[in-house]
């Protein structure tokens, strides 16, 4: 499946855009930081590193979606 990877440092992140305050940006679906240094690309499910994304993707439903709280 294809995702929003976020790479920062050693570390690939699955990501997501958000609108705040009118301005879009990606952050990481485990704590939700993003810097401008980061480098966002799209890619494989298996190239996520990180283990708590790894952890939430494994809770993806049957719609592909996951309720992120």
């Amino acid at each position: 499946m294809k995702v929003c990877l976020i790479k920062r440092g050693k570390i690939t992140h699955v990501g997501f855009k958000a609108e705040v305050m009118g301005e879009v940006d990606n952050y990481s679906v485990c704590n939700k930081r993003w810097d401008i240094k980061d480098k966002v690309s799209i890619g494989e499910t298996s190239e996520v590193t990180c283990k708590r994304c790894q952890k939430i993707l494994s809770k993806i439903d049957e719609n592909d979606c996951v309720t992120l709280k």
